[in-house]
């Protein structure tokens, strides 16, 4: 499988999701009555997802199988599929090339024919990126097995809620092979931006141009779970300290230079959240590894269970350093 037309393929499905995203957010009366609650799997507090969330995973893992039919791709996410239909029972999402199909299961969910048309052709509309850096992985060969993360709204109560919030929301896309994350695609739908990374075996290419980093403050992102101790001996040791919302979003951050170090030292994120930031840091030079074991990259696989500590960092030696101010 050829790595260009793999990652032209991600980027058009991911472009195809922020319009989702945007479509759904764009009606505040909408957006509010597709949210449904479901369980937090951390701390017991209410979560939600909403329609994008599903109709965005559901379209991503049917474009992606359907362009490359002879692989074994194995798309896995946050969501299930379902969403409560109007009737209170719950409807699987299952997209399939036929949009009357999409149509019947949307008007489970809806009861304005006009919005079921709206999103149904969103959901069957060809979005197509174009992107010169492509040119630099044609003639890349992928293995024949890929596993696949997304998190169709990373960030989903900033979503929800809207305003300036909807700045931190990302759609996440990760590839891993033998458990090592290979290939990311990050998009903003709100700020329309796109950016990706592919790192497979001694190729390394991204979007992102290497932040210049030189500024003697560091900044650090945590989790809002953080311990104020933490926090506080962070920044006595003359650190900047910020908490923004969304996993990917801090991920982001650090890939883009708006942070140095991403430091999670309590079980609050999830392979969907990582994986795709992560391949992003590594075709940059930077990395993501765990706290227990600073040589160890964050490990990927099929596990629903949520990610150890970890810190992510563009320079190596200044996550240690941190690291060790925390002793």
């Amino acid at each position: 499988m050829d790595a260009k037309e793999f990652v032209q393929s991600i980027l058009n499905l991911s472009e195809q999701a922020s319009n989702l995203a945007c479509l759904i957010r764009e009606d505040p009366q909408l957006n509010e009555r597709l949210t449904a609650s479901k369980s937090d799997r951390m701390n017991g507090e209410a979560d939600f997802k909403t329609l994008a969330d599903v109709l965005i995973q559901c379209t991503f893992s049917h474009g992606l199988k359907r362009k490359f039919p002879g692989f074994k791709i194995n798309v896995r996410g946050e969501e299930d599929g379902s969403f409560p239909a109007q009737n209170g029972k719950q409807v699987k999402l299952e997209i399939t090339d036929d949009v009357q199909n999409t149509r019947n299961l949307l008007s489970q969910v809806l009861n304005d024919g006009s919005v079921v048309e709206k999103l149904s052709g969103a959901v069957h509309k060809n979005m197509e990126v174009h992107d010169d850096f492509l040119n630099k992985i044609s003639g890349i060969q992928l293995p024949d097995v890929l596993n696949v993360w997304i998190d169709p709204i990373d960030s989903t109560k900033s979503y929800i809620k809207g305003g300036d919030s909807l700045e931190s929301v990302t759609v996440l896309v990760g590839v891993h092979h033998g458990g090592v994350p290979i290939i990311g695609v990050m998009t903003y739908p709100f700020t329309k931006q796109q950016i990706w990374g592919v790192c497979c075996g001694d190729i390394c290419v991204t979007n992102v141009p290497t932040p210049l980093g030189n500024s003697p403050i560091k900044t650090v992102y945590t989790s809002n779970l953080e311990t104020d101790e933490r926090r506080d001996k962070l920044r006595s040791q003359g650190y900047h300290v910020e908490t923004p919302t969304g996993a990917g979003y801090k991920l982001g951050g650090v890939i883009l230079g708006a942070a140095s170090f991403y430091l999670v030292s309590r079980k609050s994120t999830y392979q969907w959240d990582t994986c795709g930031p992560h391949a992003i840091l590594r075709a940059l030079g930077g990395e993501v590894v765990l706290l227990s074991d600073p040589e160890t990259p964050l490990p990927y696989n099929e596990s629903m269970e949520p990610n150890d500590g970890f810190i992510a960092f563009l320079d190596k030696q200044g996550a240690l350093k941190l690291l060790d101010a925390l002793k």
